[in-house]
């Protein structure tokens, strides 16, 4: 259902609101001044697309000699292609959309949610591998020291007797994996 939305949404809905916008553009600007424009954007994006690949490209390059795994780099270089390329396209929402995504902070959070993205679909040991090590955020509860009442008593069967309480530790309740 959600792929469905999403090709609905991007075969349906962007075209008719693109059209829209191109019409209203060219009832208010001409249609020579609004042509003008429509290359200029696809000019500006190319451009970009270039600039900003290519810096996105050094970052990645310098990452991986670096010895780090280069999965924040390889993120945002996505972001810089599809924000170049929305721009490349014929349209001014598409413009609107791609100059946003190839400004540095949006490019960023947008990276940030491309990688959260990949590491909740791949599974663990790939994630790591490709996406190198998770930081986990954790929150620990008082009182949550004892041991369960069902577990064994020292000395029947139980190879190591249970840790006694001490200050600050406790199970984990809450936790979330984040890059």
């Amino acid at each position: 259902m959600r792929a469905f939305l999403a090709a609905f949404v991007l075969l349906i809905v962007v075209p008719t609101v693109e059209i829209s916008v191109l019409i209203r553009v060219g009832h208010e600007v001409g249609l020579g001044w609004t042509l003008v424009l429509l290359l200029a954007s696809a000019f500006l994006g190319s451009w970009l697309l270039r600039r900003e690949g290519g810096r996105a490209f050094r970052a990645l390059r310098d990452a991986a000699q670096a010895g780090r795994t280069p999965a924040k780099e390889s993120a945002e270089g996505a972001v810089v292609l599809v924000g170049g390329l929305l721009m490349i396209l014929p349209g001014f929402l598409t413009d609107v959309v791609g100059i946003l995504l190839l400004l540095p902070p949006i490019r960023k959070l947008a990276g940030h949610f491309v990688l959260r993205s990949a590491a909740r679909r791949l599974p663990p040991d790939v994630s790591t591998v490709l996406l190198g090590p998770m930081t986990v955020r954790s929150r620990r509860v008082r009182g949550a020291d004892t041991a369960p009442a069902d577990a064994a008593a020292p000395g029947q069967g139980d190879p190591m007797p249970p840790r006694a309480a001490s200050p600050g530790r406790g199970a984990v309740i809450e936790g979330e994996v984040e890059r």
